[in-house]
Protein backbone atom coordinates (compact mmCIF):
# COMPACT_ATOMS: atom_id res chain seq x y z
CA UNK A 1 0.00 0.00 0.00
CA UNK A 2 2.63 2.57 1.00
CA UNK A 3 4.91 1.52 -1.85
CA UNK A 4 2.04 2.14 -4.28
CA UNK A 5 1.49 5.61 -2.81
CA UNK A 6 5.18 6.46 -3.25
CA UNK A 7 5.05 5.33 -6.88
CA UNK A 8 1.82 7.23 -7.56
CA UNK A 9 3.34 10.47 -6.25
CA UNK A 10 5.55 10.65 -9.36
CA UNK A 11 2.54 10.90 -11.68
CA UNK A 12 1.01 13.59 -9.44
CA UNK A 13 4.25 15.52 -9.65
CA UNK A 14 4.23 15.36 -13.43
CA UNK A 15 0.64 16.56 -13.59
CA UNK A 16 1.43 19.53 -11.36
CA UNK A 17 4.58 20.38 -13.32
CA UNK A 18 2.56 20.63 -16.53
CA UNK A 19 0.31 23.39 -15.16
CA UNK A 20 2.72 26.34 -15.16
CA UNK A 21 4.94 27.45 -17.99
CA UNK A 22 7.41 30.31 -17.77
CA UNK A 23 4.74 32.97 -18.31
CA UNK A 24 1.66 31.06 -19.38
CA UNK A 25 -0.78 28.45 -18.11
CA UNK A 26 -0.12 25.20 -19.95
CA UNK A 27 -2.95 23.05 -18.56
CA UNK A 28 -6.67 23.28 -19.25
CA UNK A 29 -9.17 23.77 -16.44
CA UNK A 30 -10.18 20.13 -16.83
CA UNK A 31 -6.58 18.98 -16.39
CA UNK A 32 -6.22 21.15 -13.30
CA UNK A 33 -9.44 19.72 -11.86
CA UNK A 34 -8.11 16.22 -12.55
CA UNK A 35 -4.89 17.03 -10.67
CA UNK A 36 -6.87 18.35 -7.70
CA UNK A 37 -9.10 15.27 -7.57
CA UNK A 38 -6.24 12.81 -7.91
CA UNK A 39 -4.14 14.52 -5.29
CA UNK A 40 -7.00 14.75 -2.78
CA UNK A 41 -7.74 11.04 -3.24
CA UNK A 42 -4.05 10.24 -2.84
CA UNK A 43 -3.84 12.38 0.31
CA UNK A 44 -6.79 10.59 1.91
CA UNK A 45 -5.35 7.16 1.15
CA UNK A 46 -1.91 8.19 2.41
CA UNK A 47 -3.29 9.41 5.75
CA UNK A 48 -5.25 6.18 6.06
CA UNK A 49 -2.13 4.10 5.46
CA UNK A 50 0.27 6.10 7.64
CA UNK A 51 0.55 5.48 11.37
CA UNK A 52 -0.81 8.33 13.48
CA UNK A 53 2.66 9.49 14.48
CA UNK A 54 3.35 10.63 10.89
CA UNK A 55 0.10 12.51 10.31
CA UNK A 56 1.11 15.94 11.59
CA UNK A 57 4.27 16.14 9.50
CA UNK A 58 2.44 14.86 6.44
CA UNK A 59 -0.43 17.34 6.79
CA UNK A 60 2.00 20.23 7.33
CA UNK A 61 3.49 19.61 3.90
CA UNK A 62 -0.01 19.87 2.46
CA UNK A 63 -1.41 22.80 4.41
CA UNK A 64 1.66 25.02 4.89
CA UNK A 65 1.27 28.13 7.03
CA UNK A 66 0.62 31.84 7.00
CA UNK A 67 3.94 32.64 5.35
CA UNK A 68 4.55 29.41 3.44
CA UNK A 69 2.78 28.33 0.27
CA UNK A 70 2.49 24.59 -0.02
CA UNK A 71 0.37 22.07 -1.86
CA UNK A 72 -3.00 23.32 -0.62
CA UNK A 73 -2.41 26.86 -1.86
CA UNK A 74 -0.90 25.61 -5.13
CA UNK A 75 -4.04 23.57 -5.83
CA UNK A 76 -6.30 26.48 -4.88
CA UNK A 77 -4.47 29.05 -7.03
CA UNK A 78 -2.18 27.29 -9.52
CA UNK A 79 -2.54 30.05 -12.15
CA UNK A 80 -2.29 33.10 -9.89
CA UNK A 81 0.40 35.60 -10.95
CA UNK A 82 2.59 36.97 -8.16
CA UNK A 83 1.52 40.34 -6.77
CA UNK A 84 5.19 41.32 -6.56
CA UNK A 85 5.96 40.56 -10.17
CA UNK A 86 6.06 43.17 -12.90
CA UNK A 87 7.88 43.33 -16.18
CA UNK A 88 9.85 46.36 -14.90
CA UNK A 89 11.40 44.57 -11.93
CA UNK A 90 12.10 41.34 -13.81
CA UNK A 91 15.86 41.34 -14.24
CA UNK A 92 15.96 37.69 -15.31
CA UNK A 93 17.44 36.51 -12.01
CA UNK A 94 14.30 34.72 -10.92
CA UNK A 95 14.40 36.32 -7.47
CA UNK A 96 10.84 37.52 -7.96
CA UNK A 97 8.88 34.57 -9.34
CA UNK A 98 6.19 35.05 -11.95
CA UNK A 99 3.72 32.73 -10.19
CA UNK A 100 2.24 33.47 -6.78
CA UNK A 101 2.61 29.79 -5.85
CA UNK A 102 5.38 28.35 -8.03
CA UNK A 103 5.33 24.63 -8.76
CA UNK A 104 8.92 24.07 -7.59
CA UNK A 105 8.43 25.48 -4.08
CA UNK A 106 4.68 25.12 -3.51
CA UNK A 107 4.13 21.63 -4.91
CA UNK A 108 7.28 19.76 -5.91
CA UNK A 109 9.31 20.37 -2.73
CA UNK A 110 6.53 19.55 -0.23
CA UNK A 111 5.51 16.51 -2.29
CA UNK A 112 9.10 15.24 -2.06
CA UNK A 113 8.87 15.73 1.71
CA UNK A 114 5.62 13.74 1.81
CA UNK A 115 7.24 11.01 -0.26
CA UNK A 116 10.12 10.86 2.24
CA UNK A 117 7.66 10.53 5.12
CA UNK A 118 5.95 7.66 3.31
CA UNK A 119 9.29 5.92 2.80
CA UNK A 120 10.16 6.34 6.49
CA UNK A 121 6.82 4.81 7.43
CA UNK A 122 7.35 2.01 4.93
CA UNK A 123 10.62 1.08 6.60
CA UNK A 124 8.87 0.99 9.94
CA UNK A 125 5.59 -0.73 9.15
CA UNK A 126 6.10 -2.67 5.94
CA UNK A 127 9.18 -4.55 6.90
CA UNK A 128 12.10 -2.73 5.28
CA UNK A 129 15.59 -3.03 6.72
CA UNK A 130 15.89 -4.50 10.21
CA UNK A 131 12.13 -4.96 10.56
CA UNK A 132 12.09 -7.03 7.39
CA UNK A 133 14.86 -9.28 8.70
CA UNK A 134 12.97 -9.80 11.98
CA UNK A 135 9.74 -10.67 10.20
CA UNK A 136 11.50 -13.08 7.85
CA UNK A 137 13.28 -14.73 10.77
CA UNK A 138 10.05 -15.26 12.71
CA UNK A 139 8.45 -16.66 9.57
CA UNK A 140 11.26 -19.22 9.35
CA UNK A 141 10.73 -20.18 12.99
CA UNK A 142 7.01 -20.65 12.37
CA UNK A 143 7.54 -22.65 9.17
CA UNK A 144 9.94 -24.92 11.05
CA UNK A 145 7.61 -25.48 14.00
CA UNK A 146 6.66 -29.08 13.05
CA UNK A 147 10.35 -30.02 12.66
CA UNK A 148 11.02 -28.48 16.07
CA UNK A 149 8.33 -30.72 17.57
CA UNK A 150 9.77 -33.89 16.03
CA UNK A 151 12.47 -34.66 18.65
CA UNK A 152 10.06 -33.71 21.45
CA UNK A 153 7.55 -36.27 20.29
CA UNK A 154 10.08 -39.15 20.42
CA UNK A 155 12.44 -38.36 23.25
CA UNK A 156 13.64 -41.97 23.75
CA UNK A 157 15.08 -43.55 26.94
CA UNK A 158 11.55 -44.47 27.99
CA UNK A 159 10.67 -40.83 28.54
CA UNK A 160 7.15 -39.67 27.86
CA UNK A 161 6.86 -37.67 24.64
CA UNK A 162 5.91 -34.01 24.72
CA UNK A 163 2.53 -33.95 23.05
CA UNK A 164 0.97 -30.74 21.79
CA UNK A 165 -2.61 -31.11 22.94
CA UNK A 166 -4.04 -27.65 22.47
CA UNK A 167 -3.35 -24.01 21.65
CA UNK A 168 -1.88 -23.32 25.07
CA UNK A 169 0.92 -25.82 24.39
CA UNK A 170 1.68 -24.04 21.11
CA UNK A 171 1.87 -20.74 22.98
CA UNK A 172 4.28 -22.11 25.58
CA UNK A 173 6.62 -23.48 22.95
CA UNK A 174 6.50 -20.34 20.82
CA UNK A 175 7.23 -18.24 23.89
CA UNK A 176 10.33 -20.32 24.62
CA UNK A 177 11.52 -20.07 21.01
CA UNK A 178 11.07 -16.30 20.83
CA UNK A 179 12.96 -15.74 24.08
CA UNK A 180 15.98 -17.44 22.55
CA UNK A 181 16.30 -14.70 19.94
CA UNK A 182 14.58 -11.56 21.24
CA UNK A 183 15.33 -9.64 24.42
CA UNK A 184 11.91 -8.22 25.22
CA UNK A 185 9.09 -10.74 24.71
CA UNK A 186 5.90 -9.73 26.48
CA UNK A 187 3.27 -12.44 26.80
CA UNK A 188 -0.37 -11.47 26.50
CA UNK A 189 0.06 -7.73 26.40
CA UNK A 190 -3.49 -6.34 26.43
CA UNK A 191 -4.66 -4.63 23.26
CA UNK A 192 -7.02 -1.63 23.29
CA UNK A 193 -10.72 -2.34 23.61
CA UNK A 194 -12.70 -1.92 20.40
CA UNK A 195 -16.47 -2.06 19.97
CA UNK A 196 -16.96 -3.34 23.49
CA UNK A 197 -14.56 -6.26 23.10
CA UNK A 198 -11.01 -6.78 24.25
CA UNK A 199 -8.30 -9.12 23.09
CA UNK A 200 -4.95 -10.38 24.37
CA UNK A 201 -1.86 -10.27 22.24
CA UNK A 202 -0.12 -13.59 22.51
CA UNK A 203 3.41 -12.16 22.37
CA UNK A 204 4.55 -8.60 21.82
CA UNK A 205 8.13 -7.96 20.70
CA UNK A 206 8.13 -4.36 21.83
CA UNK A 207 11.43 -3.18 20.37
CA UNK A 208 10.65 -4.76 17.00
CA UNK A 209 6.95 -3.67 17.09
CA UNK A 210 5.88 -7.19 16.11
CA UNK A 211 3.00 -9.19 17.56
CA UNK A 212 3.18 -12.99 17.27
CA UNK A 213 -0.14 -14.78 17.63
CA UNK A 214 -0.69 -18.52 17.77
CA UNK A 215 -3.72 -20.61 16.91
CA UNK A 216 -4.28 -24.35 16.69
CA UNK A 217 -7.04 -25.91 14.63
CA UNK A 218 -9.51 -28.25 16.28
CA UNK A 219 -13.05 -29.45 15.83
CA UNK A 220 -15.03 -26.29 15.18
CA UNK A 221 -11.97 -24.21 14.29
CA UNK A 222 -11.24 -24.79 10.64
CA UNK A 223 -10.29 -22.47 7.81
CA UNK A 224 -13.51 -20.42 7.90
CA UNK A 225 -13.42 -19.88 11.66
CA UNK A 226 -9.67 -19.17 11.68
CA UNK A 227 -10.14 -16.57 8.94
CA UNK A 228 -13.00 -14.87 10.78
CA UNK A 229 -11.01 -14.72 14.02
CA UNK A 230 -7.95 -13.28 12.30
CA UNK A 231 -9.95 -10.59 10.52
CA UNK A 232 -11.28 -9.44 13.89
CA UNK A 233 -7.79 -9.61 15.43
CA UNK A 234 -6.28 -7.49 12.65
CA UNK A 235 -8.83 -4.76 13.32
CA UNK A 236 -7.97 -4.79 17.01
CA UNK A 237 -4.22 -4.85 16.54
CA UNK A 238 -4.31 -1.89 14.17
CA UNK A 239 -5.18 0.28 17.18
CA UNK A 240 -2.25 -0.92 19.29
CA UNK A 241 0.50 1.72 19.46
CA UNK A 242 3.32 -0.85 19.59
CA UNK A 243 2.10 -3.09 16.79
CA UNK A 244 3.50 -2.50 13.32
CA UNK A 245 3.32 -6.12 12.18
CA UNK A 246 1.21 -9.13 13.09
CA UNK A 247 2.52 -12.65 12.47
CA UNK A 248 -0.05 -15.38 13.04
CA UNK A 249 1.10 -18.99 13.35
CA UNK A 250 -1.79 -21.34 12.66
CA UNK A 251 -0.73 -24.85 13.69
CA UNK A 252 -2.82 -27.43 11.84
CA UNK A 253 -1.45 -30.86 12.81
CA UNK A 254 -4.49 -32.82 11.58
CA UNK A 255 -4.64 -30.96 8.24
CA UNK A 256 -8.14 -29.63 8.79
CA UNK A 257 -7.36 -26.72 6.44
CA UNK A 258 -7.47 -28.04 2.87
CA UNK A 259 -6.20 -24.95 1.05
CA UNK A 260 -3.64 -23.54 3.45
CA UNK A 261 -1.84 -21.48 0.79
CA UNK A 262 -5.10 -19.85 -0.21
CA UNK A 263 -5.86 -18.91 3.40
CA UNK A 264 -2.37 -17.45 3.81
CA UNK A 265 -2.66 -15.36 0.65
CA UNK A 266 -6.15 -14.12 1.46
CA UNK A 267 -5.22 -12.88 4.94
CA UNK A 268 -1.61 -11.76 4.49
CA UNK A 269 -0.72 -8.29 3.26
CA UNK A 270 -0.60 -4.72 4.53
CA UNK A 271 -3.79 -3.20 5.88
CA UNK A 272 -3.77 0.49 6.73
CA UNK A 273 -0.12 0.35 7.70
CA UNK A 274 -0.27 -2.95 9.60
CA UNK A 275 1.81 -5.74 8.08
CA UNK A 276 0.02 -9.08 8.39
CA UNK A 277 1.65 -12.46 7.82
CA UNK A 278 -0.47 -15.60 8.27
CA UNK A 279 1.43 -18.88 8.26
CA UNK A 280 -0.42 -22.20 8.25
CA UNK A 281 1.89 -25.08 9.20
CA UNK A 282 0.83 -28.70 9.17
CA UNK A 283 2.49 -31.51 11.10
Amino acid sequence: MIAELVEESSSLDQLAKSVQGDREVEASSGEIDRLIGQYQGWLARALNALPEEYHERFRDEYAGGVFTSKIKTFLEQPTEVSLLYSTENDDGSGLIPYWQHPYETAFHAPLLAQRQILMEAQQKVEGAGTASADIQFIERVCRGFPEFLGPLASRGRDRAPFVVEDEYDVQVLMHALLRLFFDDVRPEDPSPTKAGASSRLDFLLKAERIVVETKMTRQGLRAKEVGEELIIDVERYRAHPDCGALIALVYDPDKRINNRRGLEEDLSGTRDGLVVRVLVVQG
